[in-house]
């Protein structure tokens, strides 16, 4: 069902917090397809989580790579003193930090 929807809608919003660190990506996603990028993946998802997922069925198990538009980060608790954001030209992979 999420594969299905962001193949018709692909904008996303991820969201990572470890209490101290905040980092809000804003992009688009995509279906990765390529087969060395997921040998690549799948390797180091293994190393890491010490799980390796079945990925042979692309209707069942679907990987979407995330092209970041912008990203926020900043540290707790002073958020204002410490924010960040990130602005990515699509499709150049190039970025440009600025303070607000």
């Amino acid at each position: 069902m999420k594969g299905r929807n962001l193949r018709s809608n692909p904008a996303v919003v991820v969201h990572v917090q470890d209490g101290l660190d905040t980092v809000i990506v804003e992009g688009r996603a995509t279906q990765e397809t390529n087969s060395e990028v997921l040998g690549a993946l799948l390797k180091e998802y293994a190393r890491k989580y010490d799980y390796r997922p079945d990925w042979s069925d692309s209707r069942a198990q679907v990987v979407f790579r995330v092209q970041p538009l912008v990203a926020h980060a900043w540290r707790a608790p002073r958020m204002h003193a410490s924010l960040v954001n990130f602005v990515f030209q699509e499709g150049t992979g190039s970025n440009g930090a600025r303070k607000p």
